[in-house]
């Protein structure tokens, strides 16, 4: 018997699949970052879009009633401003990151108020524990959007006036 044995390279050597392989990684390690990154800045549009509906809201309760509401504990909605003047409060449970919005209205004296919102990031801190928002009450004008660290702020009014 005499076999014609042809030596048909059919496949790959187990080099060429190490290298795809070591290829692939070098490929996915560059690319999830950005994918997360990517990812996180979608998350973040969310809560500047909910950021500048509250601040409309805000805005037309003042020109309705003449004054803002009084401060509330972080992530309770103001009162009388849900669902007349804001269609909803986003809840962490309705955030992507599973944050919390923060209206605040800080007394200036002489009957003025400072008036804006908060969302405290992934990090659910104001301002990454630091000065709980003193960078805010210095910086930005009405209907500006600030960030420190992963916080983002609107400013909604510099001189407001509480409601009593």
């Amino acid at each position: 018997m005499n076999y014609n044995l042809k030596k048909n390279k059919q496949g790959f050597t187990l080099i060429e699949l190490m290298l795809v392989v070591i290829i692939i990684g070098v490929l996915a390690s560059l690319s999830i970052p950005r994918f997360l990154e990517a990812s996180k800045k979608a998350k973040y549009s969310q809560a500047h879009m909910f950021l500048k509906r509250m601040y409309v809201g805000l805005l037309d309760f003042y020109t309705e009633k003449g004054c803002y509401p009084a401060d509330v504990y972080p992530n309770i909605k103001p009162p009388g401003l849900v669902p007349l003047y804001v269609d909803e409060w986003p809840s962490p449970t309705r955030d992507p990151l599973n944050s919390m919005y923060d209206y605040q209205e800080w007394n200036r004296g002489g009957g003025f108020s400072w008036i804006g919102v908060t969302y405290v990031g992934e990090d659910l801190l104001h301002d990454r524990a630091t000065n709980w928002g003193s960078y805010y009450t210095t910086h930005g004008k009405p209907g500006e959007i600030l960030s420190v660290g992963d916080d983002l702020f609107i400013v909604v009014d510099l001189k407001g006036v509480p409601c009593p």
